[in-house]
């Protein structure tokens, strides 16, 4: 008999990857979509498509109606100010909760997507261990911590809960570093001066695998990654290396990464529109590194399944290419 999904986020980079592993499992695969969503690919996969958004109950009862497991990938990554990732990230995991509790048949399991940003970077050097008292750096991070806390409510009402923590994802189809794939075809790499900074990595079809299997493990808060910790500079040559350039290498001073930020923070307020790059993104992406203990992490991301650096670049590269991306 198959098993159902419901999934919220279908429509973005991972949750499309996560729509594409389940399906092939043999899942019946229901998908939250708003109205203007791009969904072709869901349909293409077969999947029962569910009109919605994370406010609208009614929809998100409908889709966890019956359903095994509830797979919470939605999210805001780039809002205006803190009281809209609230919204999305918050109170948008507390209706996806209290959604679920109200179906006419409760599922047994909800995954949480949720970020290395919820638990903070890396902490005198160490990797951040899931004891560590989280700390945030941004407006996404804090309410992704937010959004973990309302698992709480599931947890209460029966329903078993997994919290999948992911650094920096990259993969077909992802548009986060892209820019940053098309500066390196270009032969440029600027990046932030100082000392090196250490980091983790998932390939998005990884954290689609994980995301699968924590339908199954033990419940918890598993940080999800590459198991390898790797300095930015590896990172770039590994994508030189898969687009076939050697780019200039440009260090940033700190202040200036700072400047620039507060500079297109500023646009974005005049505009009236989210920006991708803002104060506290500069925050991160000066912090000392982001690297997690993988303690216990193998139960959804075994090693042996992980996709090491060179392979996902190559493989994204050649998706770019096929779609005229780079």
């Amino acid at each position: 008999m198959h098993r159902t999904a419901f999934i919220t986020g279908a429509t973005g980079f991972v949750g499309g990857h996560l729509a594409e592993r389940l399906a092939a499992d043999g899942w019946n695969v229901r998908a939250l979509a708003r109205p203007a969503a791009d969904t072709a690919h869901l349909r293409a996969l077969g999947a029962a498509l569910v009109p919605g958004d994370l406010a609208d109950g009614d929809a998100l009862r409908r889709g966890a109606d019956g359903a095994e497991v509830v797979f919470h990938l939605a999210a805001a990554t780039a809002a205006p100010n803190e009281a809209a990732y609230h919204r999305a990230n918050a109170e948008g995991t507390r209706n996806v909760v209290r959604s679920l509790l109200a179906a006419g048949s409760v599922p047994r399991r909800v995954v949480y997507l949720s970020s290395y940003a919820a638990c903070g970077p890396t902490v005198g050097g160490r990797p951040r261990r899931l004891d560590d008292p989280p700390a945030p750096l941004t407006a996404y991070g804090r309410t992704k911590l937010a959004g973990e806390g309302e698992l709480a409510a599931a947890r209460d009402g029966g329903v078993e809960t997994v919290a999948l923590r992911a650094p920096a994802v990259y993969g077909p189809r992802g548009r986060e570093l892209l820019p940053y794939f098309r500066l390196v075809a270009r032969r440029l790499a600027p990046a932030p001066g100082g000392p090196p900074r250490r980091l983790h990595l998932v390939y998005a079809p990884d954290l689609a695998l994980a995301a699968a299997r924590a339908a199954d493990t033990p419940t918890g808060t598993f940080p999800v990654a590459e198991p390898a910790v790797h300095l930015w500079t590896d990172v770039v040559a590994q994508m030189a290396r898969a687009l076939g350039t050697r780019p200039l290498r440009l260090p940033l001073p700190p202040g200036l990464v700072r400047a620039a930020a507060a500079l297109t923070q500023g646009a974005g307020a005049l505009l009236g529109r989210p920006v991708a790059f803002n104060r506290e993104k500069a925050d991160e992406m000066l912090a000392e590194g982001w690297v997690c203990d993988l303690a216990g992490a193998a139960a959804v991301l075994p090693p042996a399944l992980a996709t090491p650096l060179a392979v996902g670049m190559e493989h994204t590269v050649r998706w770019y290419r096929s779609q005229g991306w780079v």
